[in-house]
């Protein structure tokens, strides 16, 4: 740790004690609380308007509220469903027995339950592009 320099201490003391720099506070803490009671008036103010001005007028004045549509998901009903006897057909004429399941629109959940199902016989490769194949 660095030596204290105590001529510096002794000035930032002094400073601190000097008369400007006690009134710079004090004038600091008269804006602040200025501040907050002009906000606390405008607050008021606004809501004695709101209740005043005619339903008409209110909606006029004030902007509509846009709700923005949830975006809806893409429905599913595209994707091809197989059976187990479906796959090993499809696997057979592919080149290296594999299943790009994603780039061919086949069901990734359907599928999935169908290699859980036979693990011993299909493997599956999960990520951004998955894939079936007989387990070797």
């Amino acid at each position: 740790m660095p030596p204290l320099d105590t001529d510096r201490l002794a000035a930032i003391i002094n400073a601190a004690q000097s008369p400007a720099f006690k009134k710079l506070l004090d004038d600091k803490t008269k804006a602040q609380k200025s501040l907050e009671d002009a906000k606390a008036h405008l607050a008021e103010v606004e809501s004695k308007l709101r209740e005043t001005i005619p339903p008409a007028l209110k909606s006029l004045l004030e902007p509509p509220v846009v709700v923005k549509p949830k975006k809806e998901k893409p429905s599913k009903d595209h994707l091809k469903k197989l059976d187990l006897q479906e796959l090993k057909q499809i696997l057979d004429r592919r080149p290296g027995n594999t299943l790009n399941i994603r780039q061919d629109g086949f069901d990734s959940k359907a599928i999935k339950a169908i290699v859980s199902a036979n693990p011993s016989l299909l493997s599956y490769e999960s990520g951004p592009w998955p894939k079936v194949r007989y387990a070797r």
